[in-house]
């Protein structure tokens, strides 16, 4: 499995142990779940501390290479939390 790294956090980690976030078709950065989400993605820890990192940062922005709509953070944050949850 392919390495990636987290934006927040700044760690080179398994693709699989990271969540892939991309911009969606209305522009606002989505969870991509299926990991099948055309265009780039970015990645980042399922840690709350690096969602907050990386959106302080910016981060989502320069890695997608282009403008996305950020949802609330607590919104981002539940859809993360539960997505892992559903791993384990």
């Amino acid at each position: 499995m392919p390495d990636r790294t987290c934006l927040g956090c700044r760690s080179v980690l398994d693709k699989s142990s990271l969540v892939r976030l991309a911009r969606g078709k209305d522009g606002l950065l989505e969870m991509d779940e299926s990991g099948k989400f055309g265009g780039r993605g970015a990645y980042i820890c399922p840690k709350e501390e690096c969602l907050k990192d990386a959106l302080r940062k910016n981060a989502f922005g320069r890695a997608l290479k282009s403008a996305v709509s950020l949802p609330e953070f607590e919104f981002l944050w539940e859809g993360i939390r539960k997505s892992r949850a559903g791993r384990i």
